[in-house]
This record gives C-alpha cells, sequence and structure tokens, in this order.
C-alpha cells in the first residue's frame, strides 16, 4: 500500500491524460455511436451494484419494492441503449427523453424514500438528487438533447478534471522527490554527526600532576 500511496501521481497523470484524449476523440471522430452505449453501461452497472446492497439494508417493504422496481426499469433502459445501439443503430432520437426518464425517476424515487423517514440521505445526495430532477426534466421536455450535447459536457468535464489530476499528480510527484532527496542525505548527515568538528580541541585534563620539590 505504501508503494502505490508513493507512486499515485503516475496514475493521476495517466487518467488524466486518458480522460483528455478519449474526450477528444468523441468530440472530434464522430462519437455518438460510442457515447449512447457507455451511457447504458453506466446506468446498468449502477443500477446492479445498487440492488443487493439496498435489499440488504432496507427494512420498509414499501420504500424496498419501489426501488426495487425503480432498478428494474433502470437496468430496462441501460440496456436498451447498449442492445438497440449494436444491433440496429444510433438513438440520437430518443436518447434524450430516454436519459430524462431515468433522471427524473432516480429523483423522484429517492426523496419518496427519505419522505418516509426511512432512508438517510445527505448534502451531497440531497442536491445531487435535485439536479437529477431539474436536468431530467431539460432533457426529457425540450426533446432535442441528443448525444452531441453530451459529448460537449463530457469534454468539459473530463477538461476541468485532467486539470485537477494533472495539479494534484505534480503535488504527489514533487512530495516524492523530496523524500527520495531526504531518504539519500540521511545517511550523510548522520555520518558527519558522529565526526567531532573541525575546529576540536581536546580540552586538557583539570586535575594537573603536583610536583613535589
Amino acid at each position: 500500500m505504501n508503494t502505490i500511496r508513493q507512486y499515485s501521481w503516475v496514475i493521476k497523470f495517466v487518467g488524466a491524460a486518458l480522460l483528455i484524449v478519449l474526450a477528444a476523440y468523441l468530440e472530434f471522430f464522430n462519437g455518438e455511436s460510442i457515447v449512447i452505449p457507455f451511457v447504458g453501461a453506466i446506468i446498468v452497472l449502477t443500477s446492479f451494484f445498487r440492488l443487493v446492497p439496498y435489499i440488504k439494508t432496507q427494512s420498509n417493504d414499501l420504500v424496498k419494492t419501489i426501488n426495487v422496481v425503480e432498478i428494474t426499469i433502470d437496468t430496462i433502459l441501460g440496456l436498451t441503449l447498449i442492445i438497440y445501439t449494436i444491433a440496429v443503430g444510433n438513438l440520437e432520437e430518443v436518447f434524450g427523453y430516454i436519459l430524462g426518464v431515468y433522471l427524473m425517476l432516480r429523483g423522484s424515487v429517492h426523496f419518496f424514500s427519505i419522505s418516509t423517514k426511512d432512508e438517510e440521505s445527505d448534502y451531497v445526495l440531497y442536491f445531487y438528487h435535485i439536479a437529477a430532477l431539474i436536468i431530467g426534466s431539460y432533457v426529457f421536455f425540450s426533446g432535442n438533447f441528443t448525444p452531441g450535447i453530451l459529448i460537449h459536457i463530457i469534454l468539459v468535464f473530463s477538461i476541468v478534471t485532467g486539470v485537477y489530476l494533472t495539479y494534484d499528480g505534480y503535488n504527489g510527484y514533487k512530495l516524492y522527490r523530496y523524500e527520495k532527496t531526504d531518504k539519500s542525505e540521511k545517511p550523510i548527515q548522520d555520518a558527519e554527526q558522529e565526526l567531532p568538528p573541525r575546529d576540536h580541541v581536546p580540552k586538557k585534563d583539570d586535575k594537573q600532576d603536583e610536583i613535589v620539590s
């Protein structure tokens, strides 16, 4: 673990480069056909990992049932984005509607769950689901949200995240260099401490031999 922490700056540099390069590829090389199944995969994986822990930790049967139904619908929406794009073609015309339904459904179920007092929330989850309701409503009712617009958002987000990871990686590398320098200089400093000072003059014994006349 110490080695991973020591070289975490490498992972951050690589991650920043991958984010920016992949976002630029989506932006400039017709990434609509890629971003739709990518969003579908995120929805499916999120739903899958939520299912079992939620069932085991939620005691209210009504809240549990509603969330399981929501997770099932989310999975169907995500699989639709993946399978339809691969088997048939692009889903640009209905992509915004599917994404809007997913976001509105997620926000609505979350606030219903916490309204029953059987589900806890925090500031991050609260504002995230508020944003999900607002953005989902806009995406659904505007009717013109396309994968191209999402790609623009991904590009901006990737650049901001890449800059942050680069800055954090730079600080990690600087700390790594300081630690290496301290370790390489420590034996020299220890050796210098063992040597007596150059201007050191041995003291004469205070007690002199007495001369008997």
